[in-house]
């Protein structure tokens, strides 16, 4: 059984997405999430994540077209070779609970 390293960045759904195209090659967000039910918009966004750390790459086409491939990081990734820890995304998602409020960004007023 291998052991998977993960890291705090990274999701369940990370590894469901690596799997799906490390059996399948490759595939669009659309088919990827089809394939493991979830939604598009969620894959798409890790995909993005992933994409960023280099455990997939991202091959241009028409509109929907576009594909997603597993790299070699993300195959060593999978088979316990890699800690994500190593492999950070950049630029990093920034975590649900360090969003700075609007009136930092001058995008409310604020009362005093």
């Amino acid at each position: 059984m291998t052991v998977r390293r993960m890291s705090r960045w990274m999701m369940r759904l990370d590894e469901r997405v690596l799997e799906r195209l490390q059996e399948e090659g490759s595939g669009t967000a659309w088919t990827i999430a089809y394939d493991i039910e979830e939604n598009h918009i969620r894959v798409y966004h890790r995909l993005r994540v992933l994409a960023h750390a280099g455990f997939v790459d991202y091959v241009a086409r028409e509109r929907l077209e576009d594909r997603w491939v597993i790299t070699d990081w993300g195959r060593m990734y999978l088979d316990g070779e890699v800690d994500a820890d190593l492999r950070r995304p950049n630029p990093s998602p920034r975590p649900p609970d360090k969003v700075r409020p609007g009136w930092y960004a001058g995008f409310e007023s604020v009362q005093g």
